[in-house]
């Protein structure tokens, strides 16, 4: 029989190996049954493998492993998976598309911290945000977005570790209300913040997934007021959240 194609082995080979991460330490008759492979063939992948170093077999159960050189290949890709290379395209675009100031933060514990920021020309009012400049989570749009993926006990924790204070008149200061608050963040799938935290601004945002699967990131678009009303605020929220799904999914390109 011929040999097969190198896209072929290249599919045959990653489907053994992702049986193996799966299921953990398997024999080649399990392998061929699950794989559709026949013994042979999975016999020859493995054997590639364990040259490569990528398997490892069990000389009591003669039974195969993937070995913790894949560990090493996770960590180099996650390490060069900086939220801000792949997020700033996403985020340029959104600016430019509203024409309003894009914010990227990070969580810290009770905390957001400000980590880029693309600011619009035509921006009337000077905001406090900066990168580098923290905040309770709180008090923002983006720290509201954060906290409404996260499980209630830890909300709890967030909110009585604040320290709670009116920095506008319109600062959510009362917890029943603020539970409320995250719940129309879940129905609607954007956050908001209408001169919670700066009088004369406006933020609406949205958490971003990070390669876990968690949601340590979140982005706003912020603006005046006076620039924010209800339509645009839901038009608004509806590009924030196609853009977070964007981003949250790894795509590089707007």
């Amino acid at each position: 029989m011929a040999d097969q194609s190198p896209v072929q082995s290249v599919e045959r080979t990653f489907s053994v190996i992702e049986l193996l991460c799966k299921n953990g330490e398997s024999g080649i008759t399990e392998l061929s049954a699950a794989s559709g492979l026949n013994k042979t063939t999975v016999f020859r992948l493995l054997s590639t493998l364990v040259s490569l170093g990528y398997a490892a077999k069990n000389p009591l159960t003669e039974k195969y492993r993937l070995t913790l050189k894949f560990l090493k290949l996770s960590a180099g890709t996650l390490s060069k998976l900086d939220i801000r290379r792949y997020a700033r395209r996403h985020l340029e675009g959104l600016s430019a598309a509203t024409g309003e100031t894009v914010h990227l933060v990070e969580r810290n514990g009770g905390e957001i911290i400000y980590i880029d920021k693309f600011e619009s020309p035509k921006n009337s009012v000077r905001m406090v945000s900066r990168v580098g400049l923290s905040l309770p989570m709180v008090y923002t749009a983006v720290g509201k977005a954060i906290m409404a993926q996260l499980e209630p006990k830890e909300t709890e924790k967030i909110w009585h570790s604040t320290k709670i204070v009116q920095k506008t008149d319109k600062t959510i200061t009362d917890y029943s209300m603020f539970l409320k608050e995250l719940e129309t963040v879940r129905k609607n799938g954007y956050a908001t913040d209408c001169e919670e935290n700066e009088n004369g601004v406006c933020c609406v945002a949205a958490a971003v997934r990070d390669v876990y699967g968690e949601y340590r990131y979140a982005f706003s678009v912020s603006a005046p007021a006076t620039r924010m009303n209800g339509e645009t605020i839901k038009k608004v929220g509806n590009i924030v959240i196609n853009t977070a799904e964007r981003i949250s999914n790894g795509e590089t390109e707007p």
